[in-house]
């Protein structure tokens, strides 16, 4: 594919230190992509990685990142002058999702696609397991003819994801395939490079990329990525990328690091100052409502804008399970949901599907996919529940307003404390304005919407246990992970909490019987349920549970005891050993404290009488006499009324 002669007069600065050859086919490469220029970050990012520097970059969602570290290992091995050798590894890049990696892996090969010795290359290793697929002729070739492999060097990566393939696959692939760059989340990455058939050697190895490092710094990454700067030499360069580099980045900078060079690419915001964290493309709001009112609102909002694609993130995985039945019929949209609990395939069609979807629809996630994750066109982000850390908030929104598209983000807080939120962010450099003319909503269209909830989960019981699951696992969040100046349980206003989730009954739990108690004497206390509606009457879809659940009933109406199920009851016995262990261990801890009080007063009385003189030591003896005769008296008052007490019988 030849350049467009049109915009070779806009070809980037920074490729000009690319040899000619690998600076023609990346000019292909941006150009089908829809860039006449390199962006600042890619415009500092590049040289330097080539020039045998560490690199720490901080820049805003969207502004290219990811080509920024993609080109530079590209051109360090197309410009080695040994080929490939079988077994040995040139650059590692580790991403801290499935989607990401696979997003990561994507765009290097539509990159390698326009070289041609790399492309032949990988047509004839086609079927060994590498993902390169016939049906990718626009970016490949035709295909219609077996092309011509030219003599290399060649960039061959491979993807590293659990759950796509098992580690057994993944090695026999690399053995066959013989890459030069890995490309994988942490956990996979750590199993394949400590197998013996891959050679990290000194003179081979260039470069360790870790994207959304500071997210890879989470104590569930850590120990994974700390396995890695293991693995590889020391003798690397290391590129670190994110939106927000946090302490703990700094900390890595100074452990696995020799003098980096830092790019913190921010926006100018209105004021003039270079301070905004977010593209100016991106617009970002909040929206302070009543709980029963935010749904209808988002409605509105979805409707006025005609939104065609929108995500919306919730804090836990049950809630994305739950409102994945509720919001489709609410709100007229299709629904795709993902979180971190699906399996990979799951993940990848519903994601595949939402991206193919021509009609309005709903990406319905937690922060899995918060990070890095490039769809195309994303009109609206919402959170309908706001991220437990402030730099998930960026991460988040950052999904829309991508490579200078207009985009907008939603953030909806409850009436009352929740409003500090605002001042919270705006404070950390992440200012909100409220939202323009949000749509007006009455009580009577929020008890309409809960009402439409109510008649959903009447539909089948299943959905009722759903209910239960995620607003417990949402109370759980709010109580756990969020600032508790901000977000505190004691202010909720429950009623409202509990109609706007449409529950049927409030479930059991420790922060209603402390905080609502009127909900655990009266579990359908303020759920506007009609007067005659009967939980019992909604059946389960499942024939087993179903079946299951009458017998149960029956049981309880003549007054037998119902088993609870095995993984129940498994889970009560197992709770109550930890009680039991729990009160021995209290109970030797009490002996333990008892004991250590007796010899503290052995001692104590020890050396009050090593310091007195004769005289005190006799006045003392008299004072224990004393003592003991006093005590011998009581005693034998106590005796004689307990046998003044005793009942001999009656006179004759």
């Amino acid at each position: 594919m030849a350049p467009d002669p049109s915009i070779e007069k806009n070809k980037p600065k920074s490729f000009e230190a690319l040899t000619p050859e690998l600076s023609s086919w990346i000019l292909d490469f941006t150009t089908s992509s829809g860039f006449t220029r390199t962006t600042p970050v890619q415009a500092m990012a590049i040289p330097l990685l080539m020039g045998n520097k560490d690199l720490v970059v901080e820049a805003v969602t969207g502004s290219g990142k990811t080509l920024s570290f993609l080109i530079p290992m590209v051109e360090r091995i197309l410009r080695a002058e040994e080929p490939n050798k079988k077994g040995y590894v040139r650059g590692v890049v580790v991403a801290p999702t499935k989607e990401l990696t696979s997003q990561i892996w994507e765009v290097l090969r539509g990159l390698v696609g326009f070289h041609a010795p790399s492309r032949g290359f990988l047509r004839k290793v086609e079927g060994m397991g590498d993902g390169v697929e016939d049906d990718e002729d626009e970016v490949m070739g035709d295909g219609e003819e077996q092309e011509e492999v030219l003599p290399g060097p060649y960039v061959i990566p491979q993807l590293l994801v659990g759950g796509r393939t098992k580690l057994p696959e993944d090695l026999a692939t690399f053995s066959k395939l013989n890459p030069n760059i890995l490309i994988g989340t942490p956990k996979r990455m750590v199993e394949v490079l400590s197998s013996s058939k891959v050679q990290l050697k000194r003179h081979w190895f260039d470069l360790l990329v870790l994207d959304e490092a500071d997210r890879l710094l989470d104590p569930n990454f850590q120990p994974d990525l700390q396995r890695i700067l293991e693995l590889v030499p020391k003798e690397r360069r290391t590129g670190l990328f994110s939106a927000s580099v946090s302490e703990a980045v700094d900390e890595l900078v100074r452990v696995g690091m020799r003098y980096p060079f830092k790019i913190s690419a921010k926006v100018r915001s209105k004021s003039g100052a270079l301070d905004k964290r977010t593209p100016e493309s991106l617009k970002l709001y909040h929206l302070v409502t009543k709980p029963t009112h935010k749904l209808p609102m988002l409605k509105g909002i979805l409707e006025e804008k005609q939104a065609e694609k929108s995500i919306v993130y919730v804090s836990t995985r049950a809630g994305v399970d739950y409102w994945n039945h509720v919001l489709p019929s609410l709100l007229g949209v299709s629904v795709f949901p993902v979180h971190g609990d699906h399996k990979h395939a799951i993940r990848e069609k519903n994601l595949q599907r939402f991206r193919d979807c021509v009609t309005p629809a709903i990406l319905l996630t937690t922060d899995v996919l918060a990070r890095g994750i490039d769809i195309p066109d994303i009109d609206l982000v919402v959170q309908l529940d706001p991220p437990s850390q402030p730099k998930d908030f960026i991460h988040r929104c950052g999904r829309s307003g991508r490579a200078g598209k207009r985009g907008a983000a939603i953030t909806f807080l409850h009436q009352g404390s929740e409003e500090d939120y605002i001042k919270y962010l705006d404070m950390q450099g992440t200012k909100l304005d409220p939202y323009p003319s949000p749509p007006t909503i009455s009580d009577e269209e929020a008890s309409a919407t809960t009402s439409q909830i109510h008649s959903t989960l009447h539909s089948k019981h299943e959905l009722h246990d759903r209910s239960q699951k995620a607003f417990v696992s949402w109370v759980q969040a709010y109580n756990k992970t969020l600032p508790a100046d901000i977000f505190s349980v004691r202010k909720i206003s429950w009623a409202e909490l509990g109609k706007s989730w449409g529950l049927l009954r409030w479930p059991k739990m420790p922060e209603l019987k402390k905080h609502c108690p009127e909900a655990v004497s009266d579990r359908t206390w303020s759920l506007d349920l009609p007067s005659d509606f009967h939980l019992d009457s909604i059946p389960y879809a499942d024939k087993v549970r179903e079946e299951k659940r009458l017998t149960d009933n029956a049981a309880r109406a003549r007054g037998e005891k119902v088993e609870l199920p095995a993984k129940f009851a498994g889970k009560l016995a197992e709770a109550r050993k930890r009680k039991e262990r729990a009160w021995s261990a209290q109970k030797g801890a009490k002996a333990v404290r008892e004991g250590r009080r007796e010899r503290k007063e052995v001692r104590r009385v020890a050396d009050k009488k090593g310091k007195m003189t004769d005289q005190q030591r006799v006045e003392a003896r008299e004072l224990e006499a004393l003592i003991g005769k006093v005590r011998e008296r009581n005693a034998r008052e106590r005796e004689g009324e307990e046998a003044e007490g005793v009942f001999e019988g009656f006179e004759d």
